[in-house]
This record gives structure tokens, C-alpha cells and sequence, in this order.
């Protein structure tokens, strides 16, 4: 079955540089993603490639833990991050700079769906759509007001 493909792409009011460097430290996702009920980070801090984030999710009222690897980090751009233990899922997060003071986040995730979940098919990829908006949506304003107060 082919993955549950979503890109979110958002225009964040403030420094790429300063964007990398909240986007690169799981530790900040609460802020920012939706039904994240545990993150921890090992080692802590910004991400480098082999770093682990046990992660803990509620998704229609379910709970799904995974351990997600990071690779491919791109220092003051992107990385990869992939699940290698959980559901199947991939995807990644990379800052663009569009100006001194502005850049485009972008946001991806893939997601096989396995078992009795493929049945859910159409509901599960409208949920993961609006929810990888919505968090796209909620770290551009985290982003923007910290930026604003700093």
C-alpha cells in the first residue's frame, strides 16, 4: 500500500537561522505539534545524525509510540528522521532563508499504514493532513512571537 504522503510548507516571519535552531531540538516539538503526549531526546539537544527521540502520540484517541533515528543533518537546513521502532514513518524538516528576516519552513511525513489501520485509509489521511498543517500552522506563530519578544 502507498505511504499517506504530506508536505506542509509555511512562511515564518523571522531568521532562518533562528528558526534552524528551535526546529532542530525535539525538545521544542510540544510547543508546536499536536497529541505529542512524550518526547525525549537522546543525546539532548540539536539533532545530529543517529540521535533517537522516543516519542509518545494520541491520535484518534489512540496512543502510538514510536522511536524515530535521525540522519542526514544538514546543518542550518535539514535532516531526515525515519521510525525504527512503531508505525511505519518517515520525513523531514528543512528551513529555507527567503530574506534577512523571513524563511519557508517545510515539513514532510510519509506514513505506511499497516494490519486493520489500512481500512482507515481515508480518515486516517485526512486526520494526518490536518494535523501536519495545524503543526506547521502552530510552530510559524511559536516561531514569529518568539522572535517578535526576544
Amino acid at each position: 500500500m502507498r505511504p499517506i504522503a504530506v508536505r506542509s510548507s509555511v512562511a515564518v516571519h523571522a531568521p532562518a537561522e533562528f528558526v534552524w535552531d528551535f526546529l532542530r531540538v525535539y525538545d521544542n516539538d510540544p510547543t508546536w505539534r499536536s497529541g505529542l503526549e512524550k518526547m525525549v531526546q537522546s543525546p539532548p539537544g540539536p539533532v545530529r545524525d543517529g540521535a533517537r527521540v522516543e516519542e509518545t502520540l494520541r491520535v484518534l484517541g489512540r496512543v502510538v509510540e514510536s522511536l524515530v533515528e535521525v540522519s542526514d543533518v544538514r546543518e542550518g537546513h535539514s535532516f531526515t528522521w525515519r521510525v525504527v521502532e512503531g508505525a511505519i514513518a518517515e520525513g523531514s524538516r528543512s528551513v529555507t532563508p527567503t530574506g534577512a528576516d523571513s524563511c519557508r519552513v517545510d515539513l514532510v511525513k510519509r506514513v505506511t499504514l499497516t494490519g486493520g489501520d489500512r481500512l482507515l485509509r481515508p480518515l486516517l489521511a485526512v486526520v494526518i493532513a490536518r494535523t501536519e498543517r495545524g503543526d506547521a500552522q502552530r510552530a510559524k506563530r511559536t516561531l514569529e512571537e518568539a522572535w517578535k519578544i526576544r
